[in-house]
């Protein structure tokens, strides 16, 4: 996270940063989405699936306020 930190604070290769942050919040979000839904315990699984959602959603307004 510290490379798309890092890639956001640059006008050139802001949008690499946010493509980065949305795939990787995506992938963890995806994958600990389904291993909550496999084994139905809220920890850890649980609370990292609702961490990689929140990182999803800022990254994706993060993206929305770069395109207007």
């Amino acid at each position: 996270m510290r490379t798309t930190y890092y890639l956001m604070q640059f006008s050139k290769t802001k949008a690499l940063g946010d493509a980065i942050g949305f795939g990787s919040a995506f992938l963890f979000a995806s994958v600990f989405g389904t291993r909550l839904y496999n084994t139905r315990k809220l920890v850890p699984s649980g609370l990292l699936s609702a961490l990689s959602l929140g990182a999803l959603g800022v990254f994706y307004a993060t993206y929305l306020q770069d395109k207007v």
